[in-house]
């Protein structure tokens, strides 16, 4: 099949666009959609030093590798890498991760520990970035309301042990398109795909949503547009863990208690 734009070959269809896409015309999708969601959350401002959380897998390559591009000619911008535990465990994932800010030529800062703390102190911090997709975003939505805890995403638990606020710009693109973007940057790291495992009602809700979405494309983006209605896009709400709190196999270990109790916002 040809891309819509160009007539290259394409790499990928869009069933809730109708289009077909070339790499480099996806890639240029994306960026368009990340960089959309930074202007309407205000998730980056001058003086930011954003650490990107990186754990081994495709999404958190290809969201170091869009940020390192986003902010390449903003010298007001600082950026680091941040590993993580993530989809993968063990050294596996933290050698992955290092090999990318290698490649991409990233600092690397203390690792981000199981709790959700950082290892060590980074007082120059403002933002933390973080490898959330749309598939996320819309299982997490879905599991809160079949959980009975819809209120959380009107009113996050009043915890947290971070100071600094979350930020995540691939909330409306699938992990699929991600993994293509990676890897569509020929870079020769083979990382694992970006879509998480799941247990339990987890999994049914992952396979509801993958068995519905074909027959309605919009599902998971009406999803993610009701999460920003009843937020008022406050990340502090983001759905990152199951209900008793333990990490939801989604690659973000210990993150709800990280994140509740910050805003997404820029100051």
């Amino acid at each position: 099949m040809q891309c819509d734009k160009c007539r290259d070959d394409a790499v990928l269809f869009q069933s809730y666009s109708g289009r077909h896409l070339c790499g480099r015309h996806l890639m240029a999708d994306i960026e368009i959609r990340a960089k959309r969601s930074i202007r309407a959350h205000r998730w980056m401002s001058s003086g930011d030093h954003i650490a990107v959380v990186i754990s081994g897998d495709k999404k958190s390559g290809a969201l170091l590798s869009f940020m390192k591009k986003l902010t390449a000619d903003r010298r007001d911008i600082r950026l680091s890498a941040m590993p993580s535990g993530g989809a993968v465990s063990g050294k596996s994932a933290r050698s992955a991760a290092l090999k990318v800010a290698a490649l991409l030529r990233i600092p690397c800062l203390g690792a981000l520990s199981p709790d959700g703390s950082l290892a060590t102190a980074q007082e120059s911090i403002t933002k933390i970035a973080q490898g959330l997709s749309l598939d996320d975003i819309a299982q997490g939505v879905l599991a809160q309301f079949l959980f009975g805890d819809a209120g959380r995403l009107v009113h996050p638990w009043p915890t947290g042990s971070s100071p600094f606020p979350v930020i995540c710009p691939f909330i409306a693109v699938p992990s699929e398109e991600l993994d293509l973007y990676w890897d569509c940057q020929g870079t020769g790291i083979d990382l694992v795909p970006g879509t998480p495992s799941r247990e339990g009602l987890q999994k049914d809700i992952n396979a509801f949503l993958e068995e519905y979405s074909p027959r309605h494309p919009a599902t998971k983006f009406a999803l993610l547009h009701l999460w920003e209605q009843l937020s008022k896009w406050n990340a502090a709400t983001l759905p990152f863990t199951d209900t008793d709190g333990r990490d939801s196999g989604d690659g973000m270990h210990g993150m709800n208690r990280f994140c509740c109790g910050v805003t997404g916002r820029g100051s």
